[in-house]
């Protein structure tokens, strides 16, 4: 006997969905963008979504439909968004690339993702000027801005975004397609080898957004209403779906643009009453920094969306004593967005601040319809009681399973498992710690040193903005660690001061052999510090200062 099917229409979940519902039920509500030069735009969706349908006919009109694919270089802007919408409308996919990518690596994934048109923010011409003689699929150089601000070119033939659309019609209807077909693109960061395409079908996206929208997942204000600003950007997990959430939920969304420097954002937070943000826990700990330093305010911010390396805990407090902001901390990568969710379970979100602080320091706990599990070395599974480490797996709706251009299956392990590349625990409450990478693991005289808890250790102290504890090569002990740290301007803290202050959080041999001061390190899109550029420059850093000390 066959089992009882549903009786609904099934329609497909496409991203034109949310865009017409976001028009239809929402249509007043609003999109600001902060544009290149500084000035403020401003629509509502209705305006955005009829933008979107005369970009959909501009694209069609040139070639570009199902299974087709456009590439974006370009920063957190309502044009940026109406590409979003307009390219997964007509079934073809859009490809977000890193501007701040090498120029090979960039060169490499815009060849990688075969976009056909190759859209972009007037000040990345340069790059794409430097590129365009290997870029051997692109036919149209589209620049995101109106005619009279068209910058020129003699390398290449510039069109102008605008023009395109004030030709077209505000009129179409959205093709109905398989809901599997290919919406978003998007590249690791490459911080080892060359970078790798993920692919998330529209039905991902939805569910996606779903989740995000949920109260599983999104913390939500308690004084005022939800207003959306992503400092996470569009060309790295599409801004974390917020574009998408804000259409879906008819909240008010905010796009900071290029600049994301700690006082324009302080400034929008009050000039567009913004209550929410998603950022990365570093961005959050300098926008703190400028607040002390200016004497400047974040009312009305209520809620935070973080990722990255979790938030030192007297950061936690102070966010929630001293400014009354909720936080939830999760855990994700490109092949895994929405990860784990930084919402606490009931019985410990009843719990007072300081109870609650334990949790969430962690990296949150399963999102719904995912799985974690930890292996060993050899792939059997280990407890989550809390303590014991493991490399950390995963299976979801959305998880990645294959690469883009690559092997079937190549993402996972034999059992069809993600490899995350996160050694991490897992409490019987199911909340998730991120030990380390499994790549930046201290290895020494045989024992592993994990560089997360040196990082938590220096970053409790007041005067310490960033930390990164790296391996360094030591004749005797094979590795040990190293602590780079950027110090608060005008600290006067040394080296064996920060030392004796880490001692006491960890058992002796863990402690870093060195700390090394620097004014700043190189982080990537997600504001990850890119350790493996630290390692490079450090590796011989102790065999040079024994050197040093001995000569």
């Amino acid at each position: 006997m066959l089992p009882l099917q549903g009786g609904s229409m099934m329609m497909p979940m496409l991203l034109s969905v949310i865009n017409e519902h976001g028009a239809v039920s929402n249509g007043s509500c609003e999109v600001v963008s902060r544009q290149l030069d500084g000035s403020v735009h401003r629509c509502t969706f209705s305006e955005l979504n009829a933008r979107t349908k005369q970009l959909a006919n501009a694209l069609l009109r040139r070639g570009l439909g199902l299974g087709h694919r456009a590439t974006t270089i370009a920063w957190n802007t309502h044009r940026h968004m109406e590409l979003f919408y307009g390219i997964t409308g007509i079934g073809s996919a859009i490809h977000t690339a890193n501007p701040r990518l090498s120029p090979e690596h960039l060169a490499y994934v815009i060849n990688e993702g075969a976009g056909e048109i190759l859209f972009f923010d007037p000040d990345i011409l340069p790059q794409v000027e430097a590129l365009a003689g290997s870029l051997p699929n692109i036919r149209h150089f589209v620049v995101l801005a109106c005619a009279e601000d068209m910058p020129t070119s003699d390398a290449i033939a510039l069109e102008c975004y605008e023009s395109w659309l004030a030709a077209e019609e505000r009129i179409f209807e959205w093709p109905e397609f398989d809901e599997r077909t290919a919406a978003t693109i998007c590249f690791t960061s490459g911080t080892t080898g060359l970078p790798k395409g993920v692919v998330y079908a529209h039905r991902d996206c939805f569910l996606q957004t779903l989740i995000l929208s949920s109260h599983a997942w999104l913390p939500i204000p308690k004084r005022n209403p939800l207003v959306m600003m992503p400092l996470a950007p569009m060309f790295h997990s599409s801004a974390w779906n917020y574009p998408f959430g804000a259409f879906f939920m008819g909240r008010k969304l905010v796009l900071a643009g290029r600049d994301v420097s700690p006082a324009t954002i302080i400034g929008l937070i009050g000039s567009e009453q913004v209550t929410n943000m998603a950022l990365a826990s570093s961005v959050m700990q300098s926008l703190l920094a400028y607040v002390d330093e200016s004497g400047s305010s974040l009312a009305p911010l209520e809620t935070l969306i973080t990722a990255s390396t979790a938030m030192p805990a007297h950061v936690l407090k102070r966010l929630g004593d001293e400014f009354g902001i909720q936080t939830a901390h999760n855990w994700g990568m490109t092949e895994c967005m929405f990860g784990s969710s930084g919402i606490l379970s009931g019985p410990h979100e009843a719990l007072p601040l300081d109870g609650q602080v334990p949790f969430k320091s962690t990296d949150g706990r399963q999102t719904p319809g995912f799985k974690f599990r930890l292996v060993d070395d050899n792939g059997d599974l280990l407890p989550h009681d809390g303590r014991t480490r493991g490399h950390l797996r995963v299976r979801g709706l959305w998880a990645t399973k294959t690469y883009l251009n690559q092997k079937e299956g190549s993402a996972t392990d034999a059992e069809g498992w993600l490899v995350t590349g996160d050694v991490a625990t897992i409490d019987p409450d199911g909340y998730m710690h991120i030990v380390d990478r499994s790549k930046d693991l201290i290895k020494s005289g045989g024992e592993w040193i994990p560089s997360i808890d040196l990082e938590h250790a220096a970053m409790a102290h007041p005067d310490v903005v960033k930390a990164a504890a790296i391996a360094v090569d030591h004749p005797k002990w094979q590795e040990r660690p190293l602590l780079v740290v950027v110090k608060k301007e005008g600290s006067g803290l040394e080296e064996n001061a920060l030392l004796e202050f880490i001692a006491p959080k960890m058992v002796k041999w863990w402690l870093p052999d060195a700390v090394v001061f620097v004014d700043s390190m190189e982080v990537n899109a997600a504001g990850k510090i890119l350790k493996h550029r630290l390692r490079d420059e450090y590796r011989d850093f102790l065999t040079a200062r024994q050197l040093w000390a001995a000569g």
